[in-house]
């Protein structure tokens, strides 16, 4: 009985940990053209990862200061290409930046873009493919025992036509990519096309990473489970959730509705901390119809929250691209989801099936408060974030 108390107690705390602790993602874009001789990138670095990288304080920055950014964008020049290996075939290529654009209107640091053009010389007949990395900011901590992550869409484009195709370049994940050269002639063949089951492959995989390093979604989700009785009634909830989050994910990946960040990320901070405080004070009403009104009602903001981690790394993709992306990366979601809501269900289950419902009460009181006091902290950091650090 006591190591059943412990080890649910450690699956608690672990779920608030990893919701506590997880790190945010940047979303940044990188074009490749292969031509005779070489290799040109351009790549778009936000202002955010280059206040991290450079260890600017955003309070010396206000916003349009060119001084400072100029200053920042130039030092992080050695930055990006410390941190961006490209190979073809198994041959490193050496790179050398040859331009530096700065913005020339402002919004927040994560949507405003410095862009550097690297070029990298070709010997030889140009690669029929080349594999691409990056470990941008994977030394700089954002919290204790958490760092940044940062993936770049990334467009292929041939130089004698239109057609781009794009993949998706995570972080410390090399991506090998199709240039559309042949391996023995110097002729131009097409660009190959990006195949459908790897374009499914990316965003499920996105969609995961969204949900496990996303805390304010793990955190509101086990606010809800952490309420319900049996396995209907969590299914019930889970099920409002889910269906009002892919609503609103799908209405702004096709620009029906959207809300600024500023609005949305608040929201977010608040429905954690009124589902735990709910369950705290008034925990009768986690099992009438009026928590599934909840979870509905909030779910349609998260998926607002999820659209922002999807629309820039769907940019460039065909029509049947973004349906395969939408539907991949909504699953990603729901899989993430599932990772901490039936285990989480589970040892709550027995829990309540060992010791009985005085047990379910205190665990019901000490983990919602421990969600409450998370989401306050979430709702502070996210307050300062959009409207103190812009």
């Amino acid at each position: 009985m006591i190591m059943r108390a412990r080890f649910t107690a450690c699956y608690l705390a672990l779920v608030i940990q990893l919701a506590a602790s997880a790190h945010p993602m940047l979303q940044d874009a990188l074009w490749v053209q292969v031509e005779t001789g070489r290799v040109h990138v351009a790549v778009d670095v936000s202002l955010r990862e280059i206040m991290v990288a450079q260890k600017v304080d955003p309070s010396s920055f206000d916003g349009e200061d060119m001084k400072v950014l100029k200053g920042a964008a130039d030092h992080h020049r050695d930055y990006v290409l410390k941190h961006l290996f490209i190979w073809a075939a198994t041959n490193s290529l050496a790179g050398q930046v040859i331009g530096l654009t700065l913005p020339t209107e402002f919004d927040q640091a994560e949507n405003t873009f410095c862009q550097y053009e690297l070029e990298y010389p070709l010997t030889g007949l140009p690669p029929a493919e080349l594999t691409l990395y990056h470990d941008m900011l994977k030394e700089c901590p954002y919290a204790a025992g958490s760092a940044w992550s940062v993936n770049y869409v990334l467009r292929m484009k041939s130089r004698e036509t239109d057609l781009v195709n794009a993949w998706l370049l995570p972080s410390q994940q090399p991506v090998s990519v199709a240039t559309g050269w042949p391996a023995s002639s110097a002729t131009r063949n097409p660009p190959l096309a990006n195949g459908n089951w790897r374009t499914f492959g990316a965003y499920l995989w996105h969609g995961i990473r969204h949900i496990l390093t996303g805390y304010d979604h793990l955190l509101f989700i086990a606010a809800l489970v952490l309420a319900t009785r049996n396995f209907l009634e969590m299914f019930k909830v889970i099920a409002a959730f889910t269906s009002a989050h892919t609503l609103t994910l799908a209405l702004s990946v096709f620009d029906i509705i959207r809300l600024p960040a500023f609005v949305v990320e608040p929201v977010i901070a608040l429905s954690i901390v009124f589902v735990a405080v709910e369950n705290i004070f008034w925990p009768d009403r986690a099992h009438s119809p009026a928590r599934l009104a909840v979870a509905f009602g909030f779910g349609l903001i998260h998926g607002l929250g999820f659209a922002g981690g999807l629309l820039d790394a769907m940019a460039g993709l065909p029509s049947i691209g973004i349906w395969i992306a939408l539907g991949a990366f909504s699953l990603g979601v729901e899989i993430g989801h599932q990772t901490v809501v039936l285990p989480l269900f589970g040892l709550l289950k027995l829990s309540r099936h060992k010791w009985k419902s005085s047990f379910s009460a205190i665990w019901l009181r000490c983990g919602s408060g421990a969600i409450a006091v998370c989401g306050a902290y979430y709702l502070m950091v996210a307050m300062h974030e959009q409207f103190f650090s812009r």
